[in-house]
């Protein structure tokens, strides 16, 4: 397996890694990810992994609407660029002995620059490959790798996708099997869990594996007026590592010490779901992964999609949630005002919450970690 670079790439690797486990418990599960890439930080486990691996991938950098006299002009990007591309001649060596060293029947690539040197290495070596596409939109080391691949597994319908040579299958996100539709019974148990009120009304925000800065600063600028204006309102905020002390601080400065105490800030949790759980509104990037979470969880979400990732995959994943009437989507450059108005009309709207909750559960592809193994263990016996 390879893939890596964020939370959403890694955390399906592992929910995968369980289904190949038990579907073939003889299998050897091979990880092989960027360095850097740090499961001891991200809180994720390591166990279902006979072997991980980490190699120095290149990584071509651009940014969604740029343009290319743009590009050519940014000139330390530029110069990042050509030195990963002596990256990526080096790496394609290194996963070609780990390869051969593990005798891999099969390399399943998941997504990011980590991908590519691996794809390269397992096409050089005729081994067979297959990818997953969590986006609307492929990325760029899928697009690369995909041309080898025999099957491209893919998050969302496969009308988004162009085939090539492979076999398109679509199967969904594979997300942990502790993610389940929540009943009323559980989201109460999850808020006790935390240690919120039974009665609280929350509202989660989430800015990705990452964080968000555009999203922290505007709940921050908000959070008083929504406070304010509701006394059960509880506010869950999952800052992004590098985010939570300047997150803090920014509370600290625009809310008064009574409001402070309805306030929660961590910087990453591996139980997310116990958050999104417990949540009566979610503020969220547009992450194909936490997206296909809260759908299983039938989750009533307001989405802010990242205009500037690669593709703009995600304005097309907000955009497939909004066809859908299946979350409130807003723009990048949302003003406080109109922020704190959709959330307060929200959490005051319990029929509007159960429709939004309703339509994202209709889209939810629950099993896609079981069908995608599946596929995956037919390439040794070339069942596909």
């Amino acid at each position: 397996m390879t893939g890596g670079g964020s939370g959403g790439h890694i955390t399906p690797l592992l929910s995968l890694a369980q289904e190949l486990r038990a579907q073939q418990p003889n299998a050897q599960i091979i990880y092989i990810g960027h360095k850097g890439d740090n499961f001891d930080t991200l809180g994720l486990p390591k166990h279902d992994f006979d072997f991980l691996s980490f190699i120095n991938a290149g990584k071509f950098r651009r940014y969604h609407g740029e343009s290319f006299i743009s590009h050519l002009a940014d000139i330390k990007t530029l110069a990042l660029n050509i030195r990963d591309v002596f990256r990526v001649i080096k790496s394609i060596g290194t996963a070609y002995r780990i390869l051969s060293r593990t005798r891999a029947d099969v390399v399943f690539a998941k997504g990011g620059f980590v991908s590519v040197p691996v794809g390269i290495a397992a096409r050089i070596k005729r081994i067979p490959i297959v990818t997953h596409d969590s986006d609307a939109v492929s990325g760029l080391a899928n697009r690369i790798v995909g041309r080898w691949a025999n099957v491209k597994a893919t998050g969302m319908p496969v009308s988004f996708y162009k085939s090539g040579r492979a076999h398109l299958e679509y199967v969904g996100i594979p997300l942990d099997a502790k993610i389940v539709p929540v009943t009323p019974s559980l989201q109460a148990s999850y808020k006790h869990h935390l240690e919120l009120a039974s009665t609280a009304k929350v509202l989660l925000v989430a800015g990705g594996g990452l964080g968000s800065l555009k999203l922290n600063q505007l709940i921050v600028s908000a959070a008083s007026r929504l406070l304010q204006a509701n006394d059960e309102l509880a506010i869950v905020h999952i800052t992004g590592q590098q985010h939570l002390e300047s997150t803090k601080a920014a509370y600290g400065d625009s809310v008064d010490k009574i409001q402070l105490r309805r306030i929660s800030c961590i910087s990453f949790t591996p139980e997310f779901y116990k958050f999104s759980g417990a949540a009566d509104l979610i503020l969220s990037r547009a992450g194909a992964t936490v997206i296909a979470e809260f759908a299983v969880q039938a989750k009533a979400c307001i989405i802010v999609p990242s205009p500037f990732l690669a593709g703009g995959h995600q304005l097309k994943n907000a955009e497939e949630l909004a066809a859908h009437d299946a979350a409130v989507v807003l723009r990048e450059d949302t003003d406080v005002d109109e922020l704190t108005g959709v959330i307060t009309h929200l959490l005051n709207d319990d029929k509007r919450r159960y429709e939004l909750a309703s339509n994202i559960h209709k889209l939810a592809k629950p099993g896609a970690g079981a069908k995608l193994a599946k596929i995956i263990l037919a390439q040794v016996t070339n069942e596909v």
